[in-house]
């Protein structure tokens, strides 16, 4: 026993002195190691170690950051060559401002906003969730918002707003009496009158008064995170009204670059865009009522999520509401997936479009605008292990090889529809 002792005790004392070579080693205990990924992004990070000296300030961190990380922003010439950008703020994965040190949690993800721009949540991977705070909550309870689709960037929404809240907005629609927000036939155009459209038949009304109205304006400031609300920065409460057999045809909700030659339409260049900035940056929609069938908000050119099952499609006794032929007809077939997949050659996949169903109180979060400030464009990625074709209208643009993506900027009159296995058509 005496004899072993010492063995024992030195034994331990060559782990301890390990130990303590491996801290002094690794990386010291004011060091918080962290990813950072551009404005809206959820690839292409890259980690970095932080010390407090590194934030003196939130500005000094983006700063600093940007010198490690490529960053996009708006454009920094007149010729529109330069994009450039250095980033004055810095968000957490849970879109806290980063102000000190202390704001940083180790092993977190940060996103650094470029200068001129509005913070962009990310998508991170189907299902994710954040838990937000806002003074304007009525329940109480933190809005939960749950990422759905990257692209075109779409969240969920839980415990937005109340049953209370959707009932006493149907009710403003026929309270409101002045002119130029009341309840009337939907429009379309950029100036203030608008124009009837055949291809737009809903209703709507304009709420920017009421206490419902503002709180839920506020709140959808917070939940963009893109600081107080600011009636500037806002389009007002649409209250819209969609009766049996009405609709709109897929848009964009902004105007084009060109619309007319003496005004800037492009936020990237400084400019704005359908009024306001909010509007062409991102929207929050809110169901106020249940359907029974049809109301739900379609995006055409994206596809469902994995696991995520349309409503059955309408009967043929059903779709005998509809002229055969009509574009109301097609919006129908559109909206649904025995329509709308895709049976793509022997392996029988299906791609469904991307849709949102109405529920009362349920709310959608989708963005107009990247976090560089570009406009929404067409992605398309070739996951098959063999070269598709990419064709627009019949001119053969080119092949993309297995796992290629290129990008192609699209308005809202293009379709982009497959047509076999191995070519992607658009007109």
């Amino acid at each position: 026993m005496s004899m072993s002792s010492p063995t024992c005790f030195h034994r331990r004392a060559i782990v301890v002195l390990l130990c303590m070579a491996m801290a002094c080693l690794g990386v010291s205990n004011d060091t918080k190691i962290v990813t950072v990924f551009n404005n809206g992004e959820s690839v292409g990070g890259i980690q970095v170690p932080l010390t407090f000296r590194d934030v003196p300030t939130g500005k000094h961190l983006a700063e600093y950051l940007s010198t490690l990380l490529d960053v996009e922003g708006m454009y920094t010439d007149e010729t529109k060559t330069s994009s450039k950008a250095v980033a004055d703020r810095v968000y957490t994965s849970t879109g806290k401002a980063v102000h000190s040190f202390d704001d940083i949690v180790p092993n977190d993800s940060l996103y650094i906003v470029p200068t001129g721009l509005l913070f962009v949540w990310p998508f991170i991977e189907f299902g994710h969730r954040v838990a937000l705070q806002s003074t304007q909550s009525p329940t109480g309870k933190p809005i939960i918002l749950e990422s759905f689709n990257d692209s075109p960037r779409v969240f969920l929404i839980h415990d937005f707003f109340t049953d209370k809240e959707a009932d006493r907005l149907i009710e403003r629609i026929s309270e409101i009496d002045d002119d130029a927000n009341k309840l009337k036939r939907s429009t379309v155009g950029h100036d203030d009158k608008g124009t009837q459209s055949s291809v737009r038949t809903s209703e709507n009304a304009f709420d920017s008064t009421s206490p419902e109205a503002i709180s839920l304006m506020k709140r959808s400031f917070d939940l963009l995170n893109i600081g107080d609300y600011q009636e500037s920065m806002a389009d007002g409460l649409q209250l819209l009204r969609y009766k049996q057999k009405q609709a709109y045809i897929p848009h964009n909700d902004w105007f084009e670059l060109n619309t007319t030659p003496d005004f800037n339409w492009e936020p990237k260049a400084g400019g704005t865009n359908r009024y306001t900035f909010v509007i062409l940056f991102a929207t929050v929609f809110l169901y106020l009522s249940n359907v029974t069938r049809g109301g739900q908000t379609v995006f055409p050119l994206a596809n469902m999520p994995p696991g995520v099952t349309h409503a059955t499609p309408p009967t043929d006794e059903e779709m005998e509401l509809f002229e055969k032929g009509s574009w109301e007809y097609r919006m129908v077939k559109q909206c649904y997936s025995k329509y709308a997949c895709y049976k793509l050659g022997a392996i029988n996949d299906s791609s469904c479009r991307l849709a949102s169903y109405p529920r009362k109180t349920a709310s959608v979060l989708f963005y107009h605008q990247k976090g560089t400030g570009s406009a929404l464009t067409v992605d398309f990625v070739n996951t098959r292990d063999h070269p598709v074709g990419l064709f627009w209208s019949d001119s053969h643009m080119t092949d993309l090889k297995p796992g290629q993506k290129i990008n192609y900027n699209s308005f809202g009159k293009h379709t982009w529809v497959r047509t076999n296995p191995a070519a992607t058509r658009a007109w």
